[in-house]
């Protein structure tokens, strides 16, 4: 007898924060990172968008206060991009 169920996904690898300049950075998917400081508070995202065919990326700050997020300048390097979460 032929099942048609699809296989189950036992270990697939959870995702692994990283950390740069005191931020961690954790891929919430494959072209969207989220940014938090040590204590789990939101810096801000960094996703991967497509400017003249090529991959470049762009940081988008939380801002508490107004609960809402404020983009930052399109870089081409997502380390750059998270230093601009930095500041």
């Amino acid at each position: 007898m032929e099942t048609t169920a699809a296989p189950w996904r036992i270990g697939t690898p959870r995702p692994v924060a990283r950390s740069r300049g005191g931020l961690r950075v954790l891929d919430v998917r494959e072209d969207l990172s989220r940014v938090t400081r040590a204590n789990g508070e939101i810096v801000g995202y960094v996703d991967r968008v497509e400017v003249a065919g090529a991959p470049a990326y762009r940081a988008r700050r939380y801002v508490p206060a107004e609960r809402r997020f404020v983009a930052l300048p399109t870089v081409w390097d997502p380390d750059d991009a998270v230093d601009c979460l930095r500041w």
